[in-house]
C-alpha cells in the first residue's frame, strides 16, 4: 500500500487508517506493532477490533513513553500501561499474541500480564499461519539464518526492506498486516501524536 501523506493526520482524530482492501475478509492476518507509547493503545484497540487478527506480533518496548531501563523507578507506572495494553488488545486472545521485550521492557511483568502469551526476551523464531517470523527487538540481533518475514524496531532509521524474497519489517515505520497466504504486507502509518509519545529519544536509538 503507497503512503498517503495524509494519514498520520487522519489517524489525530479517527485513529490508524484501514485501506479498502483490507476491509474484505481474505485470509488469516498477521498484525506486528513495536516501540508503543500509551498514547496509541485506544487507536491500536479499534484496529484490533476492526481486523480481528489471527496474530499479534510486539517486538518490543510495550510501554514506549517510559524509558525503563533509564529508570527503573518507573516499573510501578510501566505496570499500569502494561495492564492499559492488555485491555485495549482484548479483543485478541492472549494465546494468539507474541511478545519480544525490548530494552525497556520488564519480562516478568510482560510474562505476568500475559500469561497465555509467548514471550520472546529480545528475539525469538516461531512460525504463524504457516510462514516463519524471525523476530528481534533489535535488527542487528535478528536470528541467522532469515527467515520470510523478519520483524524489530527500536531503531527509527531501518526502512523496511525485501531481499530474494526475504522480508525485513521495522515496527516502527507503521503497524503491519501480513497476510502470509497471499504474500500480501500492508503498513499501516501510526497517528502523528505516536513519535511525541516516543519522546523524540527514540532518534539515538533508545
Amino acid at each position: 500500500m503507497r503512503r498517503k501523506w495524509w494519514m498520520p493526520f487522519y489517524g489525530i482524530f479517527l485513529g490508524i487508517y484501514v485501506p479498502r482492501e483490507l476491509r474484505v475478509p481474505g485470509g488469516e492476518t498477521v498484525l506486528h506493532i513495536s516501540d508503543t507509547p500509551s498514547t496509541v493503545y485506544r487507536a491500536l484497540g479499534r484496529l484490533v477490533r476492526e481486523l480481528a487478527p489471527r496474530w499479534i506480533i510486539h517486538t518490543g518496548d510495550l510501554a514506549d513513553d517510559i524509558k525503563l531501563e533509564l529508570t527503573p523507578g518507573e516499573l510501578p507506572r510501566y505496570r499500569k500501561k502494561l495492564l492499559e495494553l492488555k485491555n485495549a488488545l482484548s479483543a485478541c486472545a492472549g494465546r494468539n499474541m507474541v511478545f519480544v521485550t525490548g530494552n525497556h521492557d520488564h519480562e516478568p511483568t510482560v510474562k505476568e500480564f500475559f500469561p497465555e502469551s509467548l514471550v520472546f526476551f529480545g528475539k525469538g523464531r516461531t512460525e504463524l499461519c504457516g510462514a516463519g517470523f524471525n523476530l528481534s527487538h533489535d535488527r542487528a540481533e535478528l536470528g541467522e539464518p532469515p527467515l520470510k518475514y523478519n520483524l524489530y524496531g527500536h531503531e527509527p532509521s531501518l526502512e523496511d526492506g525485501e531481499a530474494e524474497g526475504l522480508f525485513f519489517l521495522n515496527g516502527l515505520s507503521g503497524v503491519h498486516v501480513i497476510i502470509p497466504s497471499r504474500d500480501k504486507i500492508f503498513c499501516l502509518p501510526y497517528p502523528g501524536y505516536v513519535d511525541d509519545g516516543r519522546l523524540a529519544r527514540r532518534k539515538r536509538g533508545l
